[in-house]
This record gives structure tokens, sequence and C-alpha cells, in this order.
């Protein structure tokens, strides 16, 4: 055998065992969550996952979304991924993830077979990942201890503070120019509200609801203002799923659009003390990338 050819299949078997040894590694850190009864009939026959009878769904820490609990994990997007796997007959086994790494968990290493926690449906990442039928809506929530409501009333509150990257920062920054600032996550930013060197902040409104829960502050959503455009055009929030399998996301979607017309969907919002308003109705879920 040419040295080339010897060297090629060296590399080869050694990317082999590499893969071995990271899906073994993966099958370890995701113990399963659940089981399936034998005589279990799934909704869809014929769906495959990554790893065959269990559905591996990364967990980022974000409540009310999510929280992962040791093996299990907890939160409104969890207990609608819970009802997908028991009608699919699908075994659950919980991967922890961040908000970095989700994406390329499923479209890269194939670690996870859908991410949770509050992902809004972009062009951008509908580029990596696919997304079932979207189930609610994001909406920009305000911190304050006065109730405010409007992006008008930020203006003379004096230093705002907001969790980066969310699709406002670049509007709200543009309004409130030097009394603008940004935090890594919403424990920094609700650190420095109590402590009164910001004196208002904007936060996801369903994670502000359940962050500020146990202080003073009140929670509002934005009313409408042309000059922010998530408080004229709200995002929706899917589940991102392996974009090549687009039998389990079709699957996945049937079912949420079934979730979204029996109200189950109200129900496990209104669990969580959130509104009807979040939930994505069934003209705007039609209209969304999948």
């Amino acid at each position: 055998m040419p040295r080339t050819t010897r060297a090629r299949a060296l590399t080869a078997l050694v990317s082999a065992a590499s893969v071995a040894l990271l899906l073994s590694g993966c099958a370890g850190a995701a113990a399963p969550a659940s089981t399936v009864s034998a005589d279990c009939t799934p909704a869809h026959e014929g769906l495959t996952t990554f790893t065959p009878g269990t559905l591996t769904v990364g967990v980022p820490e974000n409540l009310p979304y999510t929280q992962t609990k040791g093996t299990d994990a907890a939160g409104l997007e969890i207990d609608v991924v819970r009802k997908l796997a028991e009608a699919e007959c699908l075994a659950l086994a919980f991967v922890p993830i961040t908000y970095a790494n989700g994406i390329p968990m499923i479209s890269e290493q194939h670690r996870t077979d859908i991410i949770t926690g509050g992902w809004y449906v972009t062009e951008a990442r509908a580029q990596q990942v696919g997304f079932t039928s979207p189930t609610f809506f994001d909406s920009m929530g305000i911190i304050s201890k006065d109730g405010i409501d409007t992006v008008s009333g930020l203006e003379s509150v004096g230093a705002v503070g907001s969790g980066a990257g969310f699709s406002w920062e670049a509007d709200m920054s543009r309004i409130l120019g030097g009394n603008f600032k940004t935090y890594p996550g919403t424990a920094e930013m609700k650190q420095d509200l109590i402590n009164g060197r910001i004196q208002a902040a904007l936060d996801g409104y369903a994670v502000a609801t359940v962050a500020y829960a146990d202080t003073d502050f009140v929670v509002k959503p934005a009313a409408e203002d042309d000059r922010v455009a998530i408080t004229t055009e709200q995002p929706m929030i899917a589940f991102p799923i392996d974009k090549d399998n687009t039998a389990l996301a079709d699957a996945f979607s049937a079912l949420i659009d079934g979730f979204r017309a029996d109200g189950t969907l109200a129900e496990l919002n209104a669990s969580y003390g959130l509104p009807d308003s979040l939930i994505v109705p069934a003209d705007k879920a039609a209209t969304s990338i999948r």
C-alpha cells in the first residue's frame, strides 16, 4: 500500500475511533429521563432520532422555559416536549446546553435532536437548523419600580439595563444612548437593578415575570413603538431541530398545531402565570419559517 494511502487509512481509522468515543461519551452524558411502554403506538410511524428510540433534548437554564434538574429537566417548553415524546413513543434524555453551543449541538455535533429554551425563529438560524411549528411569542418586558410600559417612559428614568444579544438591542441603544447598558444575563442585571445602579431593565417578558417574582419590581410588556421593531412584530419561539430530519420536524409540528387547537398550549402557558396573548395563533404559525 502506498505511503499516502496508508496515511489516509490510518487517519480514517483514528477519525472513526474518535467519533465512536465521542458518541459513547454523549450517550453516557445523556442518561434517559423516561422510558416507553412496550405496547406504545406512535402518532407517526418510522421516525428516527440520533439515538434510536430516544429523543435527546438540549436544555439551557432559562426559566420559565427550561431548567435542568440532574438528569431531568423542568419548565414550560419541557412540558411541551414531554407531550411530544409521549405521543411518538420516544424516551427522553436531557443534555445541558448554553445559548452559545445549542445550535452547533444539533447542526455540527449531532448530539441533540432538538433544543429548548425560548429560541427565536430567524432566517439566520434557519440556515443551520430546522424549526418546528412555533409555540409562543416573546415580548420585550420592561422591569421598573413604577410599572413603566412604554419606551418613551424609559427615556427619562435614568440608566436602563438589558440582556445582551436581544433583538431590541440596536434600537434601544439608539434611543437611550449612554443610558443603555448591556449585561451577560438576567442575574447580573437584576443585581444592579436591586442595588440602584440602573433604574429599569429590559428582558424577555416571560423570563422577567419569573426572575422578578420575589421583588417589588413590576414587569410590563412594552407597548408598541415604531422605533423598536420587537414591539410591533413580536418574535415567534419554536424548537430548533435537526435540519435534515424533516420527518421528525413535521411530526412534531403537526402535534404542536394540535396542542394549539385543543387548548393544550394555553393550559400549559397559564400554569406558569403567562397570558394567552403569548400563544402564537394558527394563522401566524402557518407563516413561520420551517
